[in-house]
């Protein structure tokens, strides 16, 4: 019984896509400066670690506690690390805004709101995006200011900075996904 009701649930979920119209809304300057901000972040911390990578010791800090102190260290190498998870971020994410009708939505999409769906998800996985390269780029930074013992930690601030900037975007989008707004 279990199985065939999450079977009737995988193949509704497939034939929703299927119906989803295969279309992009344009870009507005709020979409591109979101696009700028991510690739100028990947640029950033590319040219920081590129500058940066010769003048570390060959230990640094490699991971934080809830309260931002390290707790973990590792290679120099992990900077490279961290800025590698930064550019895959960067192409993953870029790579899915081309493919919002195959995105799992909250509202059912119809020919009449698909755009406006595809544009408020698009705009979401950009700022997210945008979001996680510069917070990967100012973990490392922190990590060069506490090798310099200018810092002692990401401070306490960092984790909860952090939860607020991913999760109040996504109830605000959750909010006006599923409202009537005209606009995203």
């Amino acid at each position: 019984m279990f199985n065939n009701n999450l079977s009737g649930l995988f193949n509704r979920r497939r034939e929703n896509k299927a119906n989803h119209p295969a279309t992009r809304p344009e870009m507005t300057p709020i979409d591109w400066l979101l696009e700028t901000a991510a690739l100028l972040g990947i640029l950033i911390f590319l040219g920081f670690v590129i500058y940066q990578y010769p003048r570390l010791p060959e230990i640094i800090p490699s991971h934080f506690d809830g309260a931002g102190i390290p707790d973990d260290y590792s290679s120099k190498s992990s900077l490279w690390f961290l800025a590698g998870i930064a550019v895959f971020i960067y192409v993953m994410m870029s790579l899915i805004v081309l493919i919002p009708h195959q995105f799992n939505y909250t509202v059912k999409i119809t020919p009449e709101n698909a755009v406006r769906q595809y544009a408020l998800a698009m705009r979401l996985v950009r700022y997210l995006k945008a979001a996680i390269i510069w917070l990967l780029f100012y973990t490392g930074y922190a990590t060069i200011r506490i090798v310099a013992k200018l810092e002692s930690g990401l401070g306490t601030w960092f984790l909860p900075v952090v939860l607020a900037g991913i999760l109040v975007p996504v109830v605000i989008y959750l909010i006006l996904a599923n409202t009537g707004k005209k606009r995203p």
